[in-house]
């Protein structure tokens, strides 16, 4: 597994706990559950710094990719979205919108590798769906 993808699964399960923490209505440092992922991940330098970077921009940013991703859904209401796959989406747009250096198709690719792993069977074809649909703006 590469690096990078490693720090995309040490966000992935931090932006998780961060969501169901939130979701929950509980007050939390949510800088502590990305570190705490670096850690367990291993990850250092700068692929360390990319899962800091992305994360502070889903979480920073959650209002505007959240509006994004909800009008990318056509017909689904947000809330038959699994936590897993709304975490997915909302990396996944952030990368697609504030790392202009990472080529969009390779923030899909990934997100669909990461839906793979940690969605169901179907999922993937769901985010690369509204992926898709972001990338082509």
């Amino acid at each position: 597994m590469g690096t990078r993808r490693k720090a995309r699964r040490a966000v992935l399960e931090a932006l998780y706990a961060y969501e169901t923490i939130r979701e929950a209505g509980v007050e939390s440092d949510s800088d502590a559950s990305v570190e705490d992922q670096i850690s367990r991940y291993k990850l250092e330098g700068r692929y360390a710094d990319f899962a800091r970077q992305l994360f502070s921009q889903v979480t920073q940013n959650l209002e505007t990719v959240d509006k994004l991703m909800m009008e990318k859904l056509q017909h689904w209401d947000i809330s038959r979205v699994t936590l897993i796959d709304k975490c997915i989406l909302q990396m996944g747009i952030s990368e697609i919108l504030f790392f202009p250096d990472i080529p969009r198709t390779v923030s899909i690719d990934e997100a669909i590798e990461l839906t793979k792993i940690y969605g169901t069977a179907d999922s993937y074809k769901f985010v690369n769906g509204i992926l898709d649909t972001i990338e082509e703006e």
